[in-house]
């Protein structure tokens, strides 16, 4: 079973054009230039497909500015696709910053529990599955 399915999805943003040279003109007609001088567009992606399958797992790597961040964006409905589609069938977290959710004058259990209620998780699960997590963060 296919629970997750991204099928040609692009992603626009509009960058607001800025006076390129501050010397040039009178400060009301660049004032007026960088609030009304336009927009560009720039594709963050464009026509991305992929599935992911029950059981299976899914890591983005690329370089700077390659999209990682926009396609979790997506994933994580932060954010909403300019074209294509999106169709999630249950959880979904997506980890869009390393150390995200650790912080530094917490324990390491009650960044754990801080973790996992970000993910959306329930006390009594995060309970459930903290020996495994702690067993995992021995081993690293």
């Amino acid at each position: 079973m296919v629970d997750i399915s991204v099928a040609r999805v692009s992603k626009r943003y509009r960058i607001r054009r800025r006076a390129i040279d501050a010397s040039a003109g009178s400060r009301a007609s660049r004032t007026w230039m960088n609030f009304h001088g336009g927009s560009e567009e720039f594709w963050a992606l464009r026509d991305i497909s992929f599935e992911v399958a029950r059981g299976e797992a899914l890591g983005i790597v690329g370089h700077n500015g390659a999209g990682k961040s926009t396609i979790l964006k997506l994933l994580s409905n932060i954010t909403t696709p300019t074209q294509g589609q999106i169709t999630i069938h249950g959880r979904l977290s997506a980890l869009i910053e390393v150390g995200c959710g650790f912080h530094p004058d917490l324990t390491g259990c009650e960044n754990v529990y801080l973790s996992g209620s970000i993910l959306g998780m329930r006390r009594r699960e995060i309970s459930k599955k903290l020996p495994a997590i702690v067993d995992f963060a021995d081993r690293t």
